[in-house]
């Protein structure tokens, strides 16, 4: 249980560069070519990667968690959550060019026809979607549970 704690401590702070780029340009790497979603994605991922570092910075001030060098539970677990349906929209992402639909890197791959990997694409953007709710709620939540710790230790 420690060495995850470690790992979303750490990961946290890598996961929103990573995990954006990995479903912009890391489909090209696995097969699949890139075409318009890599340029618009240009414009989206900042975006994403200011709405995964929010999380982030709002569970820094969770004192309790900070002091032990731990995170809680409550936080681990929307964090791999929201980390697994990233890479997940990263393999299932199709894209757009000039000249007509590309396939995602799993249809490439001839795992799964064109209509399949919209399907699951389109899940795990809404799994990512509630499991990033999740993580800032979550960090929120420990933030308040620490201060309110304190507040109730000190009387």
């Amino acid at each position: 249980m420690r060495l995850t704690t470690r790992f979303v401590r750490i990961f946290q702070w890598i996961a929103p560069v990573l995990l954006p780029g990995f479903v912009l340009f890391g489909r090209g790497l696995l097969g699949a070519p890139l075409g318009w979603m890599a340029a618009i994605g240009l414009f989206v991922a900042p975006v994403v990667i200011i709405a995964m570092y929010a999380s982030a910075i709002v569970f820094v001030f969770d004192r309790d968690a900070a002091a032990a060098k731990t995170s809680r539970l409550a936080y681990d677990i929307p964090s791999y959550v929201l980390w697994i349906a990233l890479i997940a929209m990263g393999f299932t992402l199709q894209d757009g060019g000039d000249t007509g639909d590309y396939g995602s890197v799993l249809s490439e791959w001839g795992v799964l026809s064109d209509d399949a990997t919209l399907a699951a694409f389109t899940v795990a953007a809404a799994i990512a979607a509630v499991s990033w709710v999740g993580t800032l709620v979550a960090a929120i939540v420990c933030v308040v549970h620490s201060r309110v710790g304190i507040k109730v230790s000190a009387r």
